[in-house]
């Protein structure tokens, strides 16, 4: 059986990719539409999913380029009538990163493997293009975390700083800093300065292990979550911290995302629910706290996903968990930790996970 480490989705939310235990990357066509490749043998029976072969390790994660727009001879073929209000768009690029220290861009014109970047001395975590591709940054068991460009084949950047593995990364909207967030005993998340390679900020507050980060698209806010099930809301322009909010059992949260709006925010993680929340400064006391059983029996490395996969701890017995008043919504599945969230361009929310009959 095949165990699933991390999911990503595509800008244009056509593809999804898996990265596996197996040390293999899956990808799908949404909308059910065959993969088909130049390189493709006559005759070759054309199927809506394909599988890249080339990590020697289990795969930790992974990145889609940003979409671009398709020519115009191709968008005309490609739309439909009820898509006249959209372009057409299709990412070029996909990021992998693995147990075996290194990362890899893939083509999905050709599905083929295009590059090996060899730098880090440890398993890599975490890989992100940059809002605007060409970039893209890695973070691993290395300490440390390093910017690249698709280019070339060693490191433009490397941030050193903290004190544990750096175990999740995110971009800034103008690509012109860099978020990442250490495990135990580190717990902190670093603000960087993509071009003197320095840190700007440094924010401290969690209690648990940070297994997921978040940048609001309107670049004021970030957004942290840790494996105690608490996510905490910066302040980039002050640097403090806004709200600490509850709800999710432990296990670790393990994706967040932000509405286009910036003033929603989703998250899920072991507990197998998706819950949805307000981001706006308090205005009333906590002390009207409501009670939610929301203790999920999932556990993985440092509680996320992408480190070891998760692990059914059915000797674990449920515990009432505190949910503040910043919880709008929560949606849980029947038995499925969420391994991704994602807020499509009309703000409907997509998740992904791996059921565990």
């Amino acid at each position: 059986m095949t165990s699933i480490n991390c999911i990503e989705f595509s800008g244009d939310e056509k593809l999804a990719a898996v990265g596996t235990a197996e040390s293999y990357i899956r990808v799908w066509s949404l909308d059910n539409k065959p993969l088909i490749s130049p390189l493709d043998p006559p005759g070759q029976q054309p199927s809506s999913s394909r599988r890249l072969i080339g990590h020697s390790g289990p795969v930790y994660g992974l990145s889609f380029s940003p979409s671009i727009a398709l020519p115009a001879t191709a968008a005309q073929s490609n739309a439909n009538a009820d898509d006249s209000q959209s372009s057409p768009s299709h990412p070029r690029y996909l990021l992998s990163c693995s147990a075996d220290s290194t990362i890899r861009l893939w083509s999905l014109d050709t599905f083929t493997n295009l590059v090996v970047y060899r730098s880090h001395t440890s398993p890599v975590w975490d890989v992100k293009f940059s809002p605007f591709g060409h970039y893209f940054v890695s973070s691993g068991a290395d300490r440390t975390a390093r910017m690249w460009s698709t280019a070339q084949i060693a490191p433009l950047r490397l941030f050193v700083g903290h004190d544990s593995d750096v175990e999740a990364i995110s971009w800034h909207p103008n690509s012109a800093y860099v978020f990442t967030a250490a495990g135990s005993p580190d717990r902190s998340i670093r603000m960087w300065d993509v071009q003197r390679g320095s840190a700007v900020r440094l924010f401290t507050g969690h209690t648990g292990n940070v297994t997921s980060l978040a940048c609001a698209p309107n670049g004021k806010l970030v957004a942290s979550a840790d494996d105690r099930g608490e996510i905490l809301l910066w302040d980039l322009a002050t640097g403090r911290l806004v709200k600490r909010m509850k709800g999710h059992g432990r296990g670790g949260i393990w994706t967040l995302d932000w509405s286009n709006e910036s003033t929603v925010l989703v998250s899920g993680g072991a507990d197998c629910t998706v819950r949805v929340w307000d981001v706006q400064p308090p205005t009333v006391s906590n002390s009207n706290d409501a009670k939610a059983l929301a203790d999920g029996g999932i556990n993985g490395k440092d509680g996320g996903p992408g480190a070891g996969g998760a692990a059914n701890n059915k000797n674990k017995k449920a515990k009432d968990v505190v949910v503040s008043p910043d919880q709008i919504s929560a949606f849980p599945t029947k038995k499925s930790p969420v391994y991704k969230v994602r807020f499509t361009q009309m703000n409907l929310v997509m998740a992904s996970g791996a059921y565990l009959p």
